[in-house]
């Protein structure tokens, strides 16, 4: 397999929609950067203010999409469309920014001149605006690199997927009728991924699966650009901001590997997590424009709520995590060594008792096999920072440690059972965050020490910054799988040809026996919990037919099991390709039971009979 080639060919096979879904992302960032740029005027040069809208890009499409559904349910659609036209013209117009424009007559409309009004850098980046190229030139091979995952898939992977299809699906009827859905997206309590997507499907008559397939490789390949503008600010040193974004990009096994486990929202929402602490940080820093930040902070937030509740415990944590860093640096110098060693303890403490939960084990156990490299290069780098930049590093840790302890707190949800503040994927996620940042911060507090330690040798310097970037780039060349993993890969060519089977052969309310395990993500989940494990999770959304889940580990040839299928109802079983499916040769040992009505290798599906008898 090459990457090269695969990316270039998923490329092309889905070029109409990938050129949409960047138009849409590129408005975003130009509106919010537009937005920045007026709050900030010349205090955030060109590259801070491309960081910020990469950072913020879903802000205002994610405002326009409730907009557009909500003039469309009060009115028609097509008064939502026309809303949505204008409102994207008025903004290409209102935030049109005269220093992009390299001809542009630098005078207000009193006749002023705005050279003597504006920083020199500005009109400096005016001139010759450089940023821009360099970020299309690191996006490109980026972006080929991570369509290569989606070379060959047909839906997108594992059981996350098919409820998201299922919720966008949803939405689009909504448009299409203007009645609220018959298929409503229920106690689903995050909703702004799939209001971005729906009015896409629907205005642009896309495939729903395909934005869904499009939009992964696009996120991962923009998600870096984010990470720039806070270590920037804070250290002054490219290097170490570039270094920051490499980390987020190719560093760890995620967030790439959310892609895997079909987690879009949670994809999305990694955006907002640096957006809002970079908010945050300019609203903290500047005595004169914190009014202006201040709603668009809120915003932010409520966004990202939106997209996935759970990024609100840790904006929530940052508040405890800022005053642990605060009361550490009001401590003696003697005591701050002590406060750092019993902070590195409890992350410790964390570590061990994850290990020892059987649920939640596995986040450790995926950054050991996967980015073992690079954890032991990490604390070689915090430090550099904990001694260069000793406040950002005790709250990034502390924000760290925090979210960490949220995974052994019980809280009781209704309908939800008990479950805790933020379950192992998500950490497992966010982890990245502060992990990246903290990277970037170790080589801009490495770069000082070599410069202290070695002043008159430049060479040195230099060398730190590429030796440690060429590191990364290695380990990630040898280490990082492009392509979708087996264990997650619920969807066939095979299945695609059983549901169609499904779709033609079957009454609209046949119900099917699909393969589900329980769902383990945090240390009080109930065994209830029930999630597909094949390409039969589809089924619903697809086929609009009903599915009963049931475990794999189903005894078929016995007369207590045929009877209670019989009693529920059950039509057809379907059995998939993944190992996690049911086993065939027992249904085949009762074949006066279990009719074999379609066969591939990969795909089975069986009839179920004798239920009159």
């Amino acid at each position: 397999m090459n990457p090269w080639l695969d990316g270039l060919s998923a490329l092309a096979d889905r070029a109409a929609t990938t050129t949409l879904f960047l138009f849409v992302i590129a408005w975003g960032i130009f509106v919010m950067r537009g937005i920045l740029f007026r709050l900030s005027r010349d205090a955030l040069d060109e590259a801070n203010l491309l960081s910020l809208g990469v950072a913020g890009w879903a802000l205002p499409v994610l405002i326009l999409s409730f907009i557009t559904f909500s003039v469309s349910s009060l009115f028609n659609v097509v008064s939502g469309g026309i809303i949505a036209l204008i409102l994207i013209l008025l903004s290409a117009f209102i935030l049109r920014n005269p220093f992009l424009d390299t001809d542009a007559d630098f005078t207000d409309s009193r006749g002023k001149n705005l050279e003597k009004s504006v920083s020199v850098h500005a009109i400096r980046a005016l001139k010759k605006p450089p940023h821009i190229p360099i970020a299309i030139a690191l996006l490109i091979p980026t972006l080929i690199l991570r369509f290569a995952f989606i070379r060959d898939l047909s839906l997108p992977s594992y059981f996350d997927s098919a409820e998201h299809y299922r919720l966008i699906q949803s939405i689009v009827e909504t448009y299409q009728t203007g009645a609220p859905s018959h298929n409503p997206g229920g106690g689903y309590y995050h909703p702004g991924y799939h209001h971005i997507l729906a009015p896409l499907a629907y205005f642009f008559k896309q495939d729903i699966a395909e934005l869904m397939l499009v939009s992964g490789p696009l996120f991962l390949a923009l998600l870096p650009f984010s990470f720039y503008f806070i270590v920037k600010r804070e250290t002054d040193s490219t290097p170490a901001a570039l270094f920051a974004c490499l980390l987020a990009g190719f560093g760890f096994h995620m967030p790439a590997h959310l892609m895997n486990w079909g987690k879009y929202p949670a994809l999305l929402s990694l955006f907002f997590i640096p957006f809002v602490i970079s908010l945050a940080y300019l609203h903290y820093q500047s005595n004169t424009r914190r009014k202006q930040i201040l709603p668009l902070l809120a915003l932010a937030v409520a966004a990202s709520t939106l997209i996935h509740s759970r990024t609100l415990i840790v904006y929530s944590l940052t508040l405890p995590a800022a005053l642990l860093a605060l009361g550490w640096g009001r401590l003696r110098n003697p005591y701050r060594a002590h406060g750092f060693i019993l902070l590195l303890a409890l992350i410790a403490v964390e570590i061990f008792f994850i290990h020892q939960n059987p649920a939640l084990k596995t986040l450790l156990e995926s950054y050991l096999k996967n980015d073992l490299p690079i954890l032991i290069l990490l604390p070689a780098l915090i430090l550099p920072s904990a001694h260069r930049f000793p406040r950002r590093t005790i709250f990034l840790l502390s924000w760290l440690a925090l979210a960490g302890l949220c995974l052994f707190i019980p809280i009781r949800l209704p309908i939800l059972e008990i479950q805790t503040p933020l379950d192992r994927p998500f950490i497992q996620m966010f982890a990245i965050v502060p992990l990246s940042l903290l990277g970037g911060f170790g080589l801009s507090g490495l770069i000082h020490a070599l410069a202290r330690l070695f002043p008159d040798f430049d060479r040195i310097q230099r060398f730190a910054p590429i030796l440690l970037f060429g590191l990364v780039l290695l380990n990630a060349a040898l280490t990082v799988d492009l392509y979708p993993s087996a264990c997650c890969r619920f969807v066939a060519r095979d299945d695609l040809a059983a549901l169609a089977w499904l779709d033609e052969s079957t009454p609209p309310d046949a119900k099917i026996l699909v393969a589900s395990t329980g769902l383990y993500v945090t240390s009080f989940e109930s065994p209830k919990s029930q999630t597909g494990v094949d390409a039969g999770i589809w089924i619903p959304p697809l086929l609009s037919r009903p599915i009963q889940l049931s475990g794999a580990d189903i005894q078929f040839d016995l007369a207590q099991t045929h009877i209670q299928l019989c009693n529920d109802g059950v039509d057809y079983i379907y059995v998939g390709g993944t190992a996690q499916s049911f086993d065939p040769a027992q249904l085949e040992n009762r074949p006066a039971w279990h009719l074999p009505a379609f066969a591939l290798p990969s795909a089975k599906i069986y009839q179920l009979t004798g239920c009159d008898g």
